[in-house]
């Protein structure tokens, strides 16, 4: 089950996800898929970024970013950063996911 999605806005054809432990590192794994395309399979989340590079098609006009738990770490839920780099433009999307309801971020290009 996802919650409800977070939204963000970007312009350029290339996003750069960098994800981090929100708060105390407790040992959070995720696995995140785009699109239903798995990126990163079983990462720990630490201070230091885990980064991705994603290239935006340009006839697409939005994308659904899906953050599963493997786990609950020490302290549940499962807490996390995800910093997208759009351009000169940076968003941070803190998130929250546990075993049975996953974190959503739909992003949409601007128009």
């Amino acid at each position: 089950m996802n919650a409800a999605p977070q939204i963000v806005n970007f312009k350029t054809d290339s996003l750069v996800l960098a994800l981090y432990d929100n708060g105390e590192v407790d040992g959070d794994t995720v696995s995140v898929s785009l699109n239903g395309v798995v990126l990163m399979e079983k990462q720990g989340l630490r201070t230091t970024a885990i980064k991705k590079t994603v290239m935006v098609p340009s006839d697409t006009d939005e994308m659904t970013l899906v953050l599963y738990a493997e786990n609950l770490g020490k302290y549940p839920p499962n807490t996390g950063l995800l910093v997208v780099r759009d351009g000169d433009d940076v968003y941070q999307v803190r998130f929250s996911a546990d075993l049975t309801q996953n974190a959503t971020i739909v992003f949409r290009r601007k128009k």
